[in-house]
């Protein structure tokens, strides 16, 4: 008969590591484990459901439809005991644990970076383990726990319910070459300059979704062309190579600006956008995760 304790907490390790690496390979150099033996942990835990996990090939490994079902049950229960580990150990007066937040350019950039060095200063046994990606990649993250903490753009829709709270409210800023005439009057009627031009946006091309599609359609622009890219870094190179007038977020433009291209903030009633840390809250936060929370509230609060 099944028992849970039959389970080691190392093939669940190595399981995740699959997961999140992409390959045996690259799981077995992640781990410091050799390749066979991750291979053999992933056998054993499927031996034990009693179903097959992930199909293999020679590229890449994706996940059953069991294995998708086990994974966040995974992920939830090496939590648990990391925590548990972490909570103890804090008995000594230091906190400890890991807090994995997952983020995208400027966030990252310009409210985590600052905030993650004085947690760290403040609590230094806390590993902060940050990891980018797009708006669906973040939710589905913070789904099935691969992220304790996942900082978002609150217009792109959800398909999870996941809690959240309020960070900020960001200004979204048009990038344009500096030879680009005089732009300085209202900011009401900048946006003016989008119409019948090549636009370059950020977004997430393989998920057929781009930012600010919306807001164009709103203020009755119709750009020539629309370039979408993932990263406000290319969006500011590609301006400044002549290749149209950009769009971004005001945190990713200002880590990315550099010169030949000037920032300038867009009407405020549209060109705006919420920005919100989610969790899962089917497991309870651990007190590392709970603390760096707090501050992150307190941080954006601040700013």
């Amino acid at each position: 008969m099944y028992e849970g304790d039959d389970v080691s907490t190392v093939w669940l390790s190595s399981f995740l590591a699959v997961v999140d690496h992409g390959s045996f390979t690259a799981a077995a150099t992640a781990t410091h484990r050799s390749q066979p033996r991750v291979s053999a942990h992933v056998a054993a835990l499927e031996r034990r459901v009693g179903a097959r996990l992930m199909e293999r090939d020679a590229r890449r490994t994706s996940l059953t439809e069991a294995g998708t079902r086990l994974l966040p049950h995974a992920r939830a229960a090496l939590a648990e005991i990391r925590a548990g580990v972490a909570s103890v150990s804090s008995l000594a007066g230091d906190l400890q644990g890991t807090v994995t937040v997952g983020s995208f350019a400027g966030p990252s950039g310009v409210l985590l970076a600052p905030l993650i060095r004085r947690f760290r200063e403040t609590y230094p046994h806390v590993v902060i383990d940050l990891r980018e990606g797009t708006p669906h990649w973040l939710e589905e993250a913070a789904t099935t726990f691969a992220v304790e903490l996942a900082l978002r753009t609150a217009d792109v829709p959800m398909q999870h319910r996941l809690r959240s709270e309020h960070l900020m409210t960001e200004r979204i800023v048009l990038a344009v070459p500096e030879e680009l005439g005089d732009l300085d009057g209202e900011e009401q009627t900048r946006h003016r300059v989008l119409d019948g031009r090549s636009i370059v946006v950020t977004g997430a091309p393989a998920e057929g979704w781009t930012d600010f599609a919306d807001r164009l359609s709103a203020c009755g622009v119709t750009p020539s062309s629309v370039t979408t890219v993932t990263h406000p870094t290319t969006v500011i190179a590609l301006v400044r190579a002549g290749m149209g007038v950009g769009l971004l977020g005001e945190m990713g433009a200002t880590v990315s600006a550099f010169d030949g291209v000037r920032l300038l903030r867009l009407s405020a009633d549209v060109w705006t956008r919420e920005i919100r840390v989610y969790w899962n809250d089917r497991r309870r936060l651990d007190t590392a995760t709970r603390f760096f929370l707090d501050a992150l509230l307190e941080e954006s609060e601040n700013r």
